[in-house]
Parts: C-alpha cells; sequence; structure tokens
C-alpha cells in the first residue's frame, strides 16, 4: 500500500494543464552596463488556475544579442505563487515609436501554496513600449494540477 502511494506520487506530479492568460505592466531600468540592461516588470492580469493575478519579474538584457535571462513571482489573489525562470529574446518591431517584440519562456520552479511543487513552463509573448516603459500581452503552456502535490 506504501509502496502504491509512493509510486503514483511522481505520475500525478507529471500530469499537465493548460495555463494561460493575459498581462500588462511596468517596466523599470533597473540597472546597465555597456552590454546589459537590468529590468524590472512589475504588473497584473487574469489566468488559469491564478484567477488575478500580480506578477513581478526581472531580467538581464544582453543588448549585444536581445537575449534575456531572469526570473518571475506570480501571485494569485489569496498570495499563493508560481516561481519561474525566463529565458527569452527581443526585438525592435518599431525604431520610431521603439515597440520591442519580446518572447519568453518560463519554467516552472516551484510555488507556495496550491502551487507548492508546481512544474510546467509557459511562453509569454508581449509587446514593450521603451517610451512609455508600459507592456502587455499573453502567456500560454501548461503546469502540474494546482493541489498535485498535495495528494
Amino acid at each position: 500500500m506504501i509502496l502504491t502511494a509512493v509510486l503514483a506520487f511522481p505520475a500525478a506530479a507529471q500530469k499537465q494543464v493548460p495555463f494561460k492568460g493575459s498581462m500588462q505592466g511596468h517596466d523599470t531600468d533597473t540597472g546597465s552596463t555597456n552590454t546589459t540592461v537590468t529590468v524590472l516588470t512589475v504588473g497584473t492580469g487574469i489566468g488559469t488556475h491564478l484567477g488575478q493575478f500580480s506578477f513581478t519579474q526581472t531580467v538581464t538584457v544582453d543588448l549585444t544579442t536581445g537575449h534575456d535571462t531572469g526570473s518571475a513571482q506570480w501571485f494569485a489573489a489569496n498570495k499563493d505563487s508560481i516561481s519561474t525562470t525566463i529565458t527569452g529574446s527581443g526585438q525592435v518591431i518599431d525604431p520610431i515609436l521603439f515597440l520591442i517584440e519580446i518572447e519568453e519562456v518560463h519554467t516552472i520552479t516551484g510555488g507556495t501554496g496550491r502551487f507548492e511543487g508546481a512544474q510546467g513552463s509557459f511562453t509569454v509573448k508581449r509587446l514593450a513600449s521603451g517610451i512609455t516603459f508600459l507592456t502587455s500581452g499573453s502567456f500560454d503552456g501548461t503546469i502540474t494540477p494546482p493541489g498535485a502535490a498535495h495528494h
């Protein structure tokens, strides 16, 4: 009986369900070098399994390649959270308005509350303005069903 419970846990943890939504936020440059800029994004949105949420993310952008890496925290209204690592890239699509098209892959590394032990990944596609520092977009991917680690 105990062996059955132990063997069932990894199978439950591997099951994935759709995870998607929309988000908007504000970017702030928090530091730079000759070849990098660190950007803090704080925002809100609505998504499956999260409902209304807030998020913060920090990425370091390599200005020579347009690639970025970093991490994020996504908070449901009750403060349960999802932690992610980020890899992505962006490109200027309108040099006059300085609009940047960004695509980032978030790998879920865990969470708190009902997201404890969460796994999965999702892709964020967003537009950012280098003039207003506003950003908005959507995300789509998969996540371990909330509460799966508690079974």
